[in-house]
């Protein structure tokens, strides 16, 4: 067995220390750089989880669940023009804030992008608004899809089974 400090071959029994924080196995010489012991033997501590069993709540697995739960509140749009416009910031100082482009805030002022969490969140925390709500069925405009960029999946047009069969007719 080698010393991880220095590397020689240890002989006898080797010493266990934390030496800057890290558990080393180490030969009588190096032992002297710390006095804080390890047991090998002793299992590590499983770190416990932060979410109590009593939790009402399930958790929530994807970004996609969380999309579906949640929704813009209605008017979005002008809710952050005329909270910015109150505050006496235009749309560019406002996008420069944020550090986002300005067509950026124009088209989530005027409800055409469907925007990021991160988006979402720096927007409530500069203006100090709440633009989400929990879904309720059937109302608002609904995220389905999850916060992020776009991928090939989100491309795709996936053929139904009537255009299937239309495109095999003479």
């Amino acid at each position: 067995m080698r010393c991880e400090v220095c590397g020689r071959e240890i002989f006898g029994q080797p010493y266990y220390r934390v030496i800057e924080g890290g558990r080393m196995t180490v030969c009588g010489g190096c032992a002297q750089f710390s006095n804080q012991e390890w047991d090998p033997r002793k299992p590590k501590a499983q770190p416990r989880s932060r979410r109590s069993a009593a939790s009402a709540q399930p958790r929530r697995r994807s970004d996609i669940e969380v999309a579906e739960a949640t929704e813009l509140v209605e008017n979005y749009g002008e809710l952050i023009r005329k909270t910015r416009q109150r505050k006496g910031m235009t749309v560019e100082d406002f996008a420069k804030k944020l550090s986002e482009k300005e067509s950026v805030i124009k088209n989530f002022e005027k409800e055409q992008l469907n925007p990021t969490m991160t988006l979402i969140r720096k927007v409530e925390r500069e203006l100090g608004i709440t633009l989400i709500e929990e879904a309720e069925a059937g109302t608002g405009t609904v995220l389905t899809r999850p916060m992020g960029p776009r991928t090939l999946g989100d491309m795709i047009k996936l053929k139904t089974k009537e255009e299937d069969e239309e495109e095999d007719r003479p």
